[in-house]
């Protein structure tokens, strides 16, 4: 069955992106976008062969996996917008994208991609699922990770450290509930452009 794996991009003090992040700043202001420095620290693409990608040494490998292991994509409606509904394409594979929103937009890119917008989180992360097969289903962006948590539907985090601090922005981390969360430890990459952490949660929300 499909995992539910939250693996985002963050700087060391938390943020997934600056502030003031929109369409023509996706990461927002204070150099957001070097969050991503360590996806074309190369100078070759991925077995992917995007040119958006381009990693070195061991983020290589990070990169690769993520192509190999995701087979859907969860995502907010902020982030859909932001990211323009990726043109009707999802970078990683045109892999489907469900979207959480209370109203499904009226212009939907046309590309590669099936897009599926409903109000109901349960049903979006069911839809995922189903749509992801034997593979992942990864979650893009920061309100719809904490309501997976909050809902005890997260099988693992996989944080990607960029060595930065932004200081102000877009915190993963934050409006998680009044439970503590255990996580086991699964294993660690360390490069000079990134810390890859990857975590199993053991115990998620009073629904566990």
């Amino acid at each position: 069955m499909a995992k539910v794996v939250i693996s985002l991009t963050m700087s060391l003090d938390g943020f997934i992106a600056g502030p003031n992040d929109d369409f023509d700043h996706p990461l927002g202001t204070r150099d957001g976008m070097k969050l991503f420095d360590w996806y074309s620290s190369g100078r070759r693409p991925g077995e992917d062969g995007d040119p958006r990608f381009k990693p070195k040494g061991r983020n290589k490998e990070v990169v690769d996996e993520m192509f190999a292991t995701t087979g859907a994509t969860l995502s907010g409606r902020r982030t859909y917008e932001i990211a323009g509904g990726w043109e009707g394409t999802h970078p990683i594979n045109a892999i489907p994208v469900v979207v959480l929103t209370h109203e499904a937009p009226k212009n939907v890119p046309k590309g590669k991609s099936e897009f599926t917008f409903t109000d109901d989180l349960g049903k979006a992360v069911r839809v995922a699922k189903e749509a992801a097969g034997d593979k992942d289903v990864g979650v893009a962006g920061a309100s719809i990770a904490q309501q997976c948590i909050r809902a005890g539907l997260v099988d693992e985090i996989y944080v990607h450290i960029a060595p930065m601090l932004l200081g102000e922005g877009v915190r993963l981390f934050e409006h998680l509930g009044d439970d503590s969360i255990k996580l086991e430890f699964v294993n660690a990459i360390a490069t000079p452009e990134a810390t890859h952490l990857r975590y199993r949660v053991q115990q998620q929300g009073s629904s566990r």
